[in-house]
């Protein structure tokens, strides 16, 4: 069997994770639970954590999506109750409610607040009555796992509490949103949604966590005809892994904590915690489809899986997971997940994941024993006041199920041959007196076309106003049919009605294969996203987005209220 090289790469990228096993040592990182609160354009999110948390600019941050591919970002911009974080990846899609984690230095987190006589907390300092309940809330769920390393005795000066000795903790949020779009001459692509995120963490004083996440939903199909969704995103109750209580479990709806590259369950897992870290377990039950029903019980699936950790930071890890599935009572998939992650506190961040299928006799269309259908690679490096360096690698291809996974219906020529490779590096340079400069080059490459983008840009703070920030870029993209060159200005600038940023972008586009009266036209993109605090502890985002060609437009109108708790 032929080895190419685009089954090489995420083996070389698990190697080198491998060889950066030396360096890991030392610890003083903790993570801090998160949830996506808002979604912003080009590979930017809000999380639910800020300043009174203790997250600070550059911090990383780590989302498990539905879909099952953990995504890494670093915080860019933080606020009193949220932060903005970019993810590596710009074409990211991810949504409001996933969930996630944002790496801590172990010495901030256990950083006492300066407290004035009287007890209170100095002005300014973002740390009021609810920022610091939060705060200690977290702690205390986190102290049995950070406080303690194998060796040590388990009753020691600063004694981790129990579960019985911790209240039960409600967290959540509650929201709505909507989105009114024109395009195409249709408004086939608006929404209006609301629900709610609820954790409660402690249940009844014996360590578990209730969570669940439902959503109505309602939208205008492409037929025109509308139609209402009640969607059960998760509902599920956990307990366990921990050092008080090495095994866990969890039944219900729900995205497998250790391994979720496997995707949402419908079923229940069942673990064991080992006194370093690792784990190893398996799992049982069915695979709902992720659409807008995400009906359940016609694909059957087994799971085990082993996570090798070096400490219970979780600094290096690697991890290898097995899933044999079934579609309506018929053999289909036998996949393994190779995952690796090295997050060191300064240097280089590392992580690589691969789906490999197996094939056997069954699997008609593929004639090899494996493939690779799924791969990634994100490594990043940041330099305190002098700038940094993000690379990332993805590649994807079909592999042969019986289970249907794609909206669109795949002739077997396409499910054979199809493949996207893509890689794309963003570097840039500080200057030390809040501007500094970027570059982004992306590449990619198909079974029929290659393409590519690159961008370069400036970015200056408290140009037009104090805590503004202003960015000017230009860039280019070759598409398969067509490419565009264009100049794209932003400004943010945060006031006493929230944050306000404003988009606009001009571009130059040529399409290929056309007469020459209709090759070019001139687009214009105007955005506007407001985020603000409307009381009583909710917030709101209020979008605008607007494309002109030529004489066709189209928009885009969106609102999105929420209320943390």
């Amino acid at each position: 069997m032929k080895i190419g090289p685009r089954r090489l790469l995420p083996v070389l990228a698990l190697a080198a994770t491998m060889a950066a096993q030396d360096a890991a040592g030392g610890d003083g990182i903790t993570k801090l639970a998160l949830r996506v609160a808002s979604v912003r354009p080009n590979g930017q999110c809000i999380i639910d954590r800020g300043r009174r948390d203790k997250v600070m600019v550059d911090d990383r941050v780590i989302l498990s999506p539905r879909g099952g591919q953990p995504l890494p970002g670093r915080v860019v911009q933080v606020e009193n109750r949220t932060a903005l974080v970019r993810l590596l990846d710009p074409k990211a899609k991810v949504v409001a409610g996933v969930r996630g984690y944002v790496l801590l230095p172990k010495e901030r987190v256990q950083k006492k607040v300066r407290q004035r006589p009287d007890g209170g907390v100095p002005a300014g300092s973002g740390e009021g009555e609810a920022g610091q309940s939060a705060q200690l809330a977290d702690q205390l769920d986190q102290a049995g796992e950070e406080e303690w390393r194998p060796g040590m005795p388990l009753l020691g000066r600063h004694r981790a509490p129990r579960p019985d000795e911790r209240p039960s903790r409600l967290r959540g949020r509650v929201y709505g949103s909507g989105n009114l779009v024109r395009t195409l001459d249709s408004f086939s692509q608006s929404f209006l949604a609301t629900g709610a995120d609820v954790d409660i963490n402690n249940v009844g004083g014996r360590g578990g966590r209730l969570r669940f996440h439902g959503e109505y939903f309602r939208s205008k199909e492409f037929n025109d005809k509308v139609r209402n969704d009640l969607r059960l995103y998760e509902l599920s109750y956990e307990r366990g892994g921990t050092r008080f209580d090495p095994v866990h479990w969890q039944v219900g709806r729900f995205l497998p904590r250790d391994m979720p590259e496997f995707g949402v369950l419908d079923g229940a897992t069942l673990g064991y915690r080992q006194e370093n870290g690792s784990r190893f377990g398996g799992s049982v039950g069915f695979l709902p489809e992720l659409d807008d029903d995400m009906q359940t019980f016609a694909d059957f699936q087994l799971a085990l899986w082993y996570v090798w950790n070096q400490d219970v930071a979780e600094r290096l890890s690697f991890a290898m997971g097995y899933q044999k599935t079934w579609h309506r009572g018929r053999l289909d998939r036998d996949l393994v997940i190779l995952r690796s992650r090295y997050l060191p506190t300064s240097g280089w961040d590392v992580s690589a994941s691969a789906w490999v299928d197996i094939y056997d006799a069954n699997d008609v269309l593929k004639n090899e024993a494996f493939e690779v259908t799924r791969a990634n690679v994100f490594a990043s490096r940041r330099w305190q006041g002098q700038g940094g360096v993000e690379w990332f690698y993805d590649h994807e291809e079909y592999p042969e199920l019986r289970r249907n996974e794609n909206p669109q219906v795949l002739l077997p020529q396409t499910l054979i041959g199809a493949y996207v490779d893509r890689v794309s590096s963003r570097l840039w340079l500080d200057s030390g007196s809040g501007a500094s400069a970027f570059a982004r080059l992306t590449a990619w490459v198909d079974e029929e076309t290659v393409g590519g983008a690159v961008e370069v840009g400036g970015t200056w703070a408290d140009l037009w106003g104090d805590g503004s920030t202003t960015t000017v870029a230009g860039f280019h993209i070759e598409a398969p049919s067509n490419n565009v060159t264009g100049v794209r200005l932003q400004h943010g600038v945060s006031g006493t009605m929230g944050r306000l940023d404003l988009l606009y972008e001009l571009g130059f586009v040529h399409f290929d294969d056309q007469p020459s009266d209709v090759a070019e036209l001139l687009q214009h993109r105007l955005g506007v996203l407001l985020a603000t605090d409307i009381g009583r502890g909710w917030d709101a985002n209020f979008t605008v987005d607007t494309t002109l060609w030529d004489t066709d437009a189209s928009f885009a109108l969106g609102f999105y209220l929420q209320r943390l708790f």
